[in-house]
């Protein structure tokens, strides 16, 4: 999973600095963004950047700690001359996967951005975020139609609302490919091509938005950003409340999902909501099965997930019990539930607003971790998720997207 992120710069209020690298919220802005990519699955980042933006490589570049701490793969490619989007794209066409995420490094558009990957046509060589708003003469509007981009209208005089570029994209390598100018822009020269080739997919999204292109767009971005970035979560019980248990479950093939599961992450993801998993796994303690194991069935169960465009953003398990087998882990320990070690640790890592914050699990000693933690918890019978996740989603006013047809996810 690759992000290519184009890195810009401000001009002289901030003394040319990359708008990427202004500190908001207490960090660079761009790695808000490349963390929130991360967790989506995206452990590939390229970073292009513009020749007069120094420092990039400094700050978030490979080795440093910041690229360290997200545990991917950082590049970065800096541009010999300027050029327009769609020349720095082409300039760095040997370094792109077959299908990568394209974005703004001075952009935040907080949506559910493997969605963006479920693409429905064979032919599709892009699929652009959309985004309505009520007054288009900045940005210019996008006509579209069937889940396809029809046309781009140039910016109106007046205002007028509709839909408009939101700065995200799905592009396959072969969009670098066709481009032999190194001046040219993706979204001006680019794109109109593939829409009139009818190639181009899209999909409205709505969520947060914070751009620093411009001076008072950075005024007004930490104390939205800081807002945001304040999440609701929802913490997942996982053998008999996702899945059903085999009995010590941990091979792939003995994993079966509880009916519509899958469907109820995805519309948390959706929803801005994070999903975590927190897991008594007393079968490494005894002896059953491994660490690994635990780690492999968790990743097979992202992959399986990113089919329908959905994620679990973070997994924790305990391996302990003290009536184990195996010495290292056979021993009372403060993350097996009822504990609330688990989310204890989860609280610690992430942004979170524990009043908007559910633990839903199977048994009482999941809702009583919940407690423990000070959140609220809940104990539902297998199969029993959809109506407190319906509720939770409600009561807290969680962001919707607009509806799209059964996709498929882009390769």
């Amino acid at each position: 999973m690759q992000a290519v992120v184009l890195v810009g710069r401000l001009g002289s209020p901030v003394k040319r600095r990359p708008k990427p690298l202004l500190e908001v919220a207490g960090r660079p802005f761009i790695e808000h963004y490349l963390l929130n990519l991360r967790r989506f699955g995206f452990d590939r980042f390229l970073l292009i950047a513009e020749q007069a933006s120094a420092g990039v490589k400094e700050v978030i570049g490979p080795g440093t700690a910041f690229a360290r701490s997200l545990n991917a793969d950082v590049k970065v490619v800096v541009e010999p001359q300027a050029m327009g989007t769609g020349g720095a794209l082409a300039y760095a066409r040997d370094h792109l996967a077959q299908s990568y995420l394209l974005t703004n490094g001075d952009t935040f558009f907080d949506f559910n951005v493997l969605d963006l990957t479920l693409t429905r046509q064979p032919s599709w060589l892009g699929r652009i975020a959309l985004r309505r708003v009520p007054d288009a003469r900045r940005s210019g509007l996008v006509e579209a139609r069937d889940g396809r981009v029809t046309g781009f209208l140039k910016k109106p005089a007046s205002a007028v609302g509709g839909l408009t570029n939101g700065g995200v994209y799905w592009l396959k390598r072969e969009v670098a490919e066709r481009i032999t100018e190194f001046s040219c822009s993706l979204e001006a020269d680019i794109f109109p091509v593939l829409a009139q080739e009818g190639r181009l997919e899209c999909a409205e999204y709505t969520g947060l938005l914070v751009e620093i292109g411009e001076p008072e767009g950075l005024a007004r971005a930490e104390p939205i950003l800081l807002s945001a970035l304040r999440r609701p979560a929802v913490f997942l019980d996982r053998d008999d409340t996702l899945n059903h248990d085999a009995g010590y479950t941990h091979k792939i093939e003995d994993f079966r999902w509880v009916a519509g599961v899958p469907e109820l992450i995805k519309r948390l993801n959706d929803a801005g909501v994070l999903v975590f998993v927190v897991s008594n796994q007393s079968g490494v303690a005894r002896g059953y099965y491994g660490l690994g194991e635990v780690e492999a069935l968790h990743r097979w169960m992202n992959a399986d997930l990113m089919r329908i465009g959905a994620h679990i953003d973070d997994f924790r398990f305990c391996p302990h019990h003290p009536q184990g087998q195996v010495p290292e882990y056979s021993k009372v320990c403060g993350c097996r539930k009822p504990q609330p070690g688990m989310i204890d640790e989860l609280l610690a890592r992430w942004s979170l607003d524990r009043a908007r914050c559910l633990m839903i699990g199977d048994k009482e000693t999941d809702a009583e971790a919940a407690r423990r933690a000070g959140i609220a918890g809940i104990a539902v019978p297998t199969g029993g998720l959809a109506k407190p996740l319906e509720a939770f989603l409600e009561s807290h006013g969680a962001r919707a997207q607009a509806p799209q047809p059964s996709p498929r996810r882009g390769r």
